[in-house]
């Protein structure tokens, strides 16, 4: 959800995760079930932000499948501009 220009911690949060494991690379997919080694979140929850981030063009889900619903995903440019944006505020 976005109020205002803010992002909510919870998407925060999880892009920073999906921006580090992507190393600036947004051909590289990344495990859905490494994003949530450090998040912890349950299936559902996580299934609705990556919806959303995709909706949002921040990332692109990229395989369906396993315990999560989603295998894999990518940032996309407009996500590293925001996941940079977001690492230099603090």
């Amino acid at each position: 959800m976005i109020i205002g220009s803010e992002f909510s911690k919870k998407y925060q949060r999880i892009l920073k995760e999906i921006g580090s494991l992507s190393q600036q690379d947004t051909s590289k997919q990344i495990p859905v079930k490494k994003i949530n080694a450090t998040l912890e979140w349950d299936r559902t929850e996580i299934k609705h932000v990556l919806e959303y981030l995709q909706e949002l063009g921040l990332i692109n889900i990229k395989t369906i499948g396993g315990p999560l619903l989603y295998g894999h995903v990518s940032i996309t440019e407009s996500g590293l501009k925001k996941y940079e944006s977001l690492i230099n505020r603090y």
